[in-house]
């Protein structure tokens, strides 16, 4: 999820230290017809490795527990800064959030999360514009970093590619274009990440693939965009943007499979349309080919804010309505019958994963004027009880859910965890956990 609202390496010798000697380049040379080289991180794996690469991927949903979402960190972007910066964080602050620490891993798996899902925006890095598609180095380091410290706290992770600037609209525009860019992300991330663990997931969009594919695109991004061409909507049918999200995955699949190492078993992770359940539970989505796997390695992701009057709304004198509690029977049966669609795909085998869920405040002062300082927001009524049934439900189906979170729920400054006005949530998750389960 990407709006607005959701926005808001220490350089200690230690870290560059551990940086030079758990990093190491694996090409010297560039890809034939492109212009990135490639490089192979020197791997974190398990013990548990053959365990997990013999999973299938009902298995894994099973284990992976419940995950939150490191948001608006890695994914976050603003053509202020300019592109291919040396420093990777300074996009990882430039939304808000507090730089990333291994503590806070470890705080989340405390708190009863198995799982994380780290967004991440890779094109922050390339000068595309000039027709280079390399993402920096450094910051494909400071994602390792950042990936390898949750993996150490006993994490399950997922990796992903997400709104970055919104370029997947020139899907409409420049099909050829955009495949070159897509196929230069994940050639590139695939391959750094190729012998890591099988607890690491690789998740090959967000809610861009869909309807969204006829976005308009940012020009700041590539000066060659700045054409009407680019600044209109696309003109894709649905039918077509169906056809197109199959073809999309279709060559996620493909890329990740050739590399080899860990990437011919790893798990991954295909986008919904819309990353949404009605959607996606239409008879024109359809899941990509892999044939070394079958279903076993694949998973679908979809997310939930429903209803978005509840979930996605904050002002109470939004002019296109507002919902202030949850929790009525006719709440409830709402939400059972559209988790219950998603069991066509666990029945076809495959994993499912609510990528994104959660509850916005509710704004109590400030609506009145246009400074976001003198905003005032507090929990909307029937919050946890509207968690708790996701969770349920996600018990219920073998579905794993991870938390959309933004230093709101789960504080990631001072105190780590749920505190203060969010304390009473610690119990939702940590009687949840499977690490409590299994000991």
């Amino acid at each position: 999820m990407k709006t607005t609202t959701k926005r808001n390496l220490r350089a200690l010798i230690a870290a560059t230290a551990m940086l030079a000697t758990e990093f190491a380049s694996a090409a010297d040379k560039a890809i034939p017809g492109s212009s990135y080289e490639t490089y192979t991180a020197r791997p974190w794996t398990s013990s548990s490795e053959a365990r997990y690469e013999a999973m299938d991927a009902l298995q894994l949903t099973r284990i992976m527990g419940n995950g939150i979402n490191l948001g608006n960190t890695m994914e976050a972007t603003g053509s202020w800064m300019g592109y291919n910066q040396s420093d990777a964080s300074d996009y990882e602050t430039a939304w808000g959030q507090p730089k990333t620490t291994k503590a806070m891993f470890q705080a989340m798996k405390k708190a009863g999360f198995d799982s994380v899902r780290i967004p991440v925006a890779w094109t922050n890095t390339m000068d595309w514009s000039n027709g280079d598609f390399q993402i920096n180095k450094n910051y494909l380091e400071r994602v390792a970093q950042v990936v390898t410290w949750a993996l150490e706290s006993d994490l399950f992770v997922m990796i992903n590619d997400h709104w970055d600037y919104q370029w997947w609209g020139l899907f409409s525009h420049d099909e050829a274009l955009a495949f070159q860019v897509y196929e230069a992300i994940w050639t590139q991330v695939g391959s750094y990440f190729k012998d890591y663990s099988y607890k690491l997931i690789f998740e090959g969009g967000n809610e861009e693939l869909g309807h969204r594919f006829n976005d308009t695109v940012d020009a700041n991004i590539d000066s060659r965009l700045k054409t009407v061409t680019y600044s209109t909507p696309g003109t894709l049918s649905e039918s077509e943007c169906y056809m197109l999200l199959t073809k999309v995955t279709q060559k996620f699949v493909d890329i990740i499979r050739a590399q080899g190492g860990n990437n011919t078993r790893r798990f991954l992770l295909i986008p919904g349309y819309d990353t949404d359940i009605e959607k996606t539970c239409d008879t024109r989505y359809a899941m990509p080919n892999d044939p070394q796997n079958a279903v076993q390695k694949l998973l679908i992701s979809v997310h939930y804010y429903s209803p978005a009057l509840y979930c996605l709304v904050s002002n109470p004198r939004n002019s296109w309505g507002y919902k202030t509690s949850w929790g009525t029977a006719s709440d409830v049966s709402e939400q059972n019958a559209l988790f219950r669609k998603m069991k066509k795909f666990t029945d076809a085998g495959y994993g499912v994963i609510i990528g994104e869920y959660a509850v916005c405040l509710k704004m109590t002062k400030g609506y009145n004027t246009k400074k976001s300082s003198d905003d005032v927001y507090a929990r909307k009524a029937g919050d946890t009880k509207w968690l708790t049934n996701v969770l349920d439900n996600c018990d219920t189906y073998n579905y794993c859910p991870f938390l959309w979170d933004c230093n709101t729920y789960f504080s990631k400054s001072g105190t780590l965890g749920f505190t203060g006005d969010f304390a009473d949530i610690a119990g939702v998750y940590k009687n949840r956990s499977y690490a409590s389960e299994a000991e």
